[in-house]
Order: structure tokens, then sequence, then C-alpha cells
């Protein structure tokens, strides 16, 4: 089962990546909330915990984690706009300009998305905080259950937010470090350098 998913991880590297990142993101999206429920029938007060969402949110949150994948695949993608077309003059020197542009600027487009994840983390914080200024909540049945739960499963998001956005940084860095050539064999100079010239602009950087 292992070798099963590490080959499709493998296979589906794009697909992999964003799922994760979209996963990151919507469950940072959720706000754990708890409440202590005070109805005159009960003999004590109920702790009880809620997951909130924003139905809103979540639809738009394919679109953070679609531009944060251009830091990652942006630059390659443009490689395969057509030049022989009547348009083909404009499409290699958008090439040229979108490669150049993702080689300076890609990390800055996982910004967005690392702000939102933080933004949905940080909330939790304060509304623990505030429950535990609460002296009145500790006579709660499952109040501090409930509480160490809530921060375990934070822990773990917080686990998950940085090695995504570890692995995606990861990525972006070996992906530009692909285009700098620094073999010394003639051969295979000879060949990037054809690739390039195929092209039309520079995809393999001499060293």
């Amino acid at each position: 089962m292992r070798d099963y998913i590490t080959k499709f991880i493998r296979s589906h590297r794009c697909l992999s990546v964003f799922t994760l990142l979209q996963l990151t993101l919507m469950l940072s999206m959720l706000e754990f909330t708890i409440q202590i429920d005070q109805s005159p029938e009960l003999q004590r007060p109920l702790a009880r915990i809620y997951l909130v969402c924003k139905l809103g949110e979540l639809a738009w949150s394919p679109l953070f984690s679609g531009f944060a994948m251009g830091a990652m695949f942006y630059g390659y993608g443009l490689i395969y706009l057509p030049t022989k077309c009547p348009f083909g003059g404009f499409f290699s020197r958008l090439r040229i300009a979108g490669l150049s542009l993702w080689q300076h600027c890609s990390p800055v487009m996982l910004l967005p998305w690392g702000l939102k994840v933080a933004q949905g983390l940080g909330r939790f914080p304060y509304h623990i905080w505030e429950c535990l200024a609460e002296e009145t909540h500790y006579e709660a049945d499952n109040f501090l259950l409930f509480s160490v739960l809530a921060v375990m499963l934070w822990n773990y998001l917080m686990i998950l937010a940085i090695s995504s956005f570890v692995l995606a940084i990861g990525l972006n860095r070996r992906l530009l470090s692909a285009r700098h050539l620094e073999s010394r064999n003639h051969e295979l100079r000879a060949y990037a350098q054809g690739i390039n010239e195929l092209l039309g602009f520079e995809m393999f950087v001499m060293t």
C-alpha cells in the first residue's frame, strides 16, 4: 500500500501538492468554538465544542491554492504556448517574460495562501484564551477534555501547515535550480543549448 501511494504521488506530483495545500487551507478555515450550556434542566453546566466554517470562504479557497501552485509550475506552464501560429512572436515574448517573472518572484505567489492559513490558525489561540480566562468554565463537564483535544488538533494543523509551506518552498527551489546547468560535459551542454534554440528562449541557463 505504501509503495502504491508513493508511486501515485510521484506520477501525480501536481495533483498531490495541490491536494495538500488545499487540505491545509480548508482545515485552517474551520473555527473551533467551545460554548457552555447552562440550561436549567442540566444539573451542571455542559461544555460543547463546535466546528464553524463559512461556505463562501471554502468556495473561494481553491483560488488561493491554485495561485500558490504557480510558485512551482507557472514558468513551466507557459513553455507549452504555441509559437507556430499567427501570434507566435507574441507568445514567444510572453514565455520569456513569464519565465523571467517566475524566476524572480515565484515565492511571492505563496504569500496569499500563507496569509490565509495564518489568519485561520490565529483565531483559535485567541478563542481558547478567552475560555480559559473564565474560571466558571472549569466547572462545566468535558470542558478540560475538549480544551485539550482542541489544542492537540490545533498543534497538528500547525505542523501540517508548516510542512506544506516547507514542501512548496523546497519544490520551488528545486525547479528553479533545475534551470541552471553547471555540467562540463560538452555533449550535455550542446543538447541543452539545442533545447533553448528550439524553444526560442533560454530555458536552461549555462553557468
